[in-house]
């Protein structure tokens, strides 16, 4: 299956830190939703070129499994392991097919399942609830967790809103269930062009509690301490008062 990411692996790797929001915000406020995963089994699911897979791997957790659509964000997140090996196994595989086999074919259950950026892809209500239902059945027992990084419903409408952290969110159709929402980034020597779509919160809630999940909290984004001292408080200030993204923590 082709995917919009399979050429995308080297700009992603960058991404991280030629845009500080990524580090500083993004990814400091999804592993601080996560907590503490030392001895966890853990399921990263559309990992991409494997960033967030490797940090939660580097903070402990005992056993950590990728899994991506995107053949080239495989391909290269294994090339990454082979040069410097963490355990880490990476599986080409659509998050949105088969949820009930996921655990059958990957061999085992899950303590923590995670997702950035994987549900705004889906393109139906019917594929939302795939992706979380593949999250539920990976999971192992009662209490177990899916975090998500989500596109925030409620991002600015204004196009030039998130411009100086170095890209633009648009929505031509407004804000319907399923509308697409284009994505248009550039840093370094990198631009990029994504097509995602747009979910309310209660179409996510719709989504989480028909997989099977018990409940469902949502955490805005917050700043880490390394950012403060990076970049003066202007600088963050759009972004942490309507972020383009959110964190879902939804519990088995």
């Amino acid at each position: 299956m082709d995917s919009q990411f399979d050429a995308l692996a080297d700009a992603y790797e960058s991404s991280i830190d030629e845009m500080p929001f990524r580090r500083h915000i993004e990814m400091h406020s999804v592993l601080r939703v996560v907590g503490d995963t030392r001895g966890l089994r853990v399921l990263d699911l559309g990992c991409g070129s494997g960033l967030y897979t490797r940090a939660i791997a580097e903070r402990g957790a005992r056993r950590v499994v990728g899994m991506d659509v995107s053949a080239g964000m495989v391909s290269h997140a294994r090339a990454h392991e082979r040069l410097a090996p963490l355990g880490i196994s990476y599986h080409w595989r659509d998050a949105a097919r088969d949820p009930s086999t996921v655990a059958e074919d990957l061999g085992e259950h899950f303590d923590l399942v995670t997702a950035v950026y994987v549900l705004p892809y889906a393109e139906s209500r019917a594929g939302l609830t795939a992706i979380c239902r593949t999250a539920f059945e990976a999971l192992s027992s009662p209490g177990d967790r899916f975090v998500a990084a989500v596109l925030n419903p409620e991002f600015s409408s204004d196009e030039q809103w998130y411009r100086h952290y170095g890209m633009t969110l648009s929505a031509a159709q407004g804000r319907q269930e399923g509308a697409p929402v284009h994505l248009h980034a550039w840093f370094g020597e990198h631009t990029l062009d994504l097509d995602a779509f747009y979910w309310s919160r209660d179409a996510h809630d719709r989504a989480f509690r028909e997989a099977g999940f018990s409940s469902t909290q949502w955490h805005m984004p917050t700043l880490s301490e390394t950012g403060r001292s990076v970049r003066d408080d202007d600088f963050w200030h759009n972004y942490l008062e309507q972020p383009h993204a959110l964190i879902v923590e939804a519990t088995r």
